[in-house]
C-alpha cells in the first residue's frame, strides 16, 4: 500500500474564440484582443486511499451546471468522486460570459464546452502523480486591501463611492489581511509541483475591457513559474472578498500604477510573501484526506408583483430614461436608490429572479488535508463571513475559497441586507441569497468541519 503521498499538477487552455461576450460591466462587451490566455488550473494529491482534486478556472464566475458537468466527467474518467473535488472562479472581470448575469447573456457554446476542459485538467494532473510532500504557511498582508463599502453623510451606504469623496465617513467594515497557503514538491528532487495561495481581494482589473485576461490571478501564476520554474502551476484563490478591494478610498494609500501594471505589482506581494514562507514551511510526505459535499438551502429574493409592475414600466421605455422615483424603486432596495442608469439592468433581473423557485440549493464544501481544511462556499462571501467561520474552524490553516462548484451572486450578511443596502445587495442573479443565508451557511460549514 502506497505509504507517501502523490501530487501532480497540470493545466488546460479554456480562452474562448474572440467576439465572445465579456460579463462583468452591466452591458455587454465583446473579445476583441486577449492580453493573456485564460486557464483552468488543477492539483491532484493523492494519499494512497484517497485522492482530491482542485482546479481553478479563470472566469467571473462557476455555476453549478459547469461544476457539476466537470465533475461527472472527473468521476468518470479519473474515479475521484464529486465530493473530492472543488472547482472554483478566480472572478476575473474580462473572461466570458458563463451565465446570464447583470447584462450580458450567457456564451452556451462556450459553457456547454468549458467543463470538458476542466476535466482534462484534472485528467493530465493524474497522469502527472508522482511521490510528493506539501506544506502549508499563513501570513498577514495589510497594506494592499481596502473595504470598498462606505457609509455616507447622508445615511447610505455606496461600494466605489469615490477616492477622498467629501460625503465619505468611513467603511462598513474590515479587511481579511490573511495570505494562506499551500506548496506542493516532488519528494526525490524538490521539483515544484504548484504552489496554491488564498487571499481576499475581488480582481485588480487590466487596460482594456474588451480584452481576455486572467488579471492578476494569472500575474500571480506566471511569477511563481518565473521564481520557480514552469513545473510549477500555481493557483490564487478569491477568499471572503465580496466588499474587499485594491482601491482606498480615504486617499491615504495612493497607487501610481493601474491596469496591468498594477495588478503585476499585487500578484508580485503575493509570490514574495509566498517564496519567503516556502523556505519555513514544514513538509509533510504523509497527510489525511477527506472531502465532504452538503447542500445549503435558502430563501431568494422575493419580488413582489409591484416589482414586476415597475420593472414593466421601466422596459417600456427607452435605456436609462425611467426617472419616476426616489427611492428604490424596487421593494428590496434598501438605502441608496438604483442609479437610473442602470435601473433597466435590475428590472430584467426582477423578471428572471420572479421565474425562479423562491427556495434555493446550493453546495457547499470542505476538504481536509491533515491539519489544514478547505472551506469552498458558491458565490462572492463578504469578509465578515468568511473571518468568522476561519475563527471557529480547528484547521491550520483554513483556506476558505468563494465562488466555488457554484454561482449565487452576493451572499450579504443580514445587516447589509435590512440596514446598508448598496450595490451588492441588490437582487439579480448575481445577488440572490435573502436574509438568513449567511447563518444558515455558517452553520453547516460548522458541522463539516467538526
Amino acid at each position: 500500500m502506497q505509504t507517501t503521498l502523490k501530487a501532480g499538477s497540470a493545466s488546460a487552455n479554456i480562452t474562448p474564440p474572440l467576439g465572445t461576450r465579456i460579463p462583468g460591466g452591466f452591458r455587454p462587451r465583446y473579445a476583441e484582443n486577449v492580453d493573456d490566455e485564460l486557464f483552468a488550473k488543477a492539483v491532484v494529491i493523492d494519499n494512497g486511499t484517497t485522492r482530491i482534486a482542485i482546479v481553478t478556472c479563470d472566469l467571473i464566475a462557476i455555476p453549478e451546471k459547469i461544476a457539476d458537468a466537470a465533475k461527472a466527467r472527473i468521476a468518470d474518467r479519473c474515479d475521484i468522486p464529486a465530493a473530492h473535488v472543488m472547482v472554483n472562479a478566480t472572478h476575473t472581470h474580462t473572461a466570458v460570459a458563463i451565465s446570464d448575469l447583470l447584462g450580458v447573456d450567457e456564451d452556451t457554446e462556450y459553457t456547454e464546452w468549458v467543463p470538458l476542459k476542466i476535466a482534462d485538467a484534472v485528467e493530465l494532473a493524474v497522469w502527472q502523480l508522482k511521490p510528493a510532500r506539501v506544506g502549508f504557511a499563513s501570513v498577514d498582508e495589510e497594506r494592499i486591501t481596502f473595504n470598498r463599502r462606505w457609509h455616507m453623510k447622508d445615511g447610505t451606504v455606496r461600494f466605489n463611492p469615490g477616492i477622498e469623496n467629501p460625503n465619505l465617513v468611513k467603511p462598513t467594515g474590515t479587511i481579511d489581511p490573511e495570505v494562506a497557503m499551500m506548496y506542493v514538491e516532488a519528494t526525490d528532487d524538490g521539483t515544484p509541483i504548484s504552489a496554491v495561495a488564498n487571499f481576499s481581494l475581488h480582481y485588480i482589473g487590466t487596460d482594456n475591457g474588451n480584452a481576455l485576461s486572467a488579471d492578476y490571478f494569472g500575474h500571480f501564476d506566471r511569477l511563481m513559474r518565473h521564481y520557480l520554474g514552469d513545473t510549477c502551476i500555481s493557483l490564487l484563490w478569491n477568499a471572503a472578498s465580496g466588499q474587499i478591494n485594491n482601491t482606498d478610498f480615504s486617499g491615504r494609500t495612493k497607487w501610481t500604477a493601474s491596469g496591468h501594471q498594477q495588478a503585476v505589482k499585487m500578484a508580485n506581494v503575493l509570490a514574495g510573501h509566498f517564496i519567503v514562507e516556502k523556505q519555513l514551511m514544514e513538509m509533510h510526505e504523509t497527510l489525511d484526506l477527506s472531502g465532504d459535499l452538503a447542500t445549503l438551502t435558502f430563501q431568494r429574493k422575493e419580488i413582489t408583483a409591484e416589482d414586476l409592475e415597475v420593472a414593466e414600466q421601466v422596459l417600456s421605455v427607452p435605456q436609462g430614461t425611467y426617472d419616476a422615483y426616489e427611492t428604490g424603486p424596487f421593494s428590496w432596495v434598501v438605502g441608496e436608490p438604483i442609479p437610473q442608469a442602470l435601473v433597466d439592468v435590475y428590472a430584467h433581473e426582477c423578471q428572471r429572479l420572479a421565474k425562479l423557485p423562491t427556495q434555493m440549493t446550493a453546495p457547499v464544501q470542505v476538504i481536509r488535508l491533515g491539519e489544514a481544511a478547505i472551506v469552498a462556499l458558491p458565490g462572492e462571501v463578504f469578509v465578515e463571513t468568511g473571518m468568522n467561520i476561519k475563527s471557529k474552524s480547528d484547521a491550520n490553516p483554513t483556506f476558505l475559497v468563494s465562488l466555488a462548484n457554484g454561482y449565487i451572486g452576493y451572499i450579504c450578511t443580514d445587516k447589509a441586507l435590512t440596514q446598508e443596502g448598496g450595490y451588492e445587495t441588490w437582487a439579480a442573479k448575481s445577488s440572490l441569497p435573502a436574509v438568513g443565508t449567511v447563518p444558515t451557511m455558517e452553520t453547516l460549514v460548522a458541522s463539516l468541519l467538526n
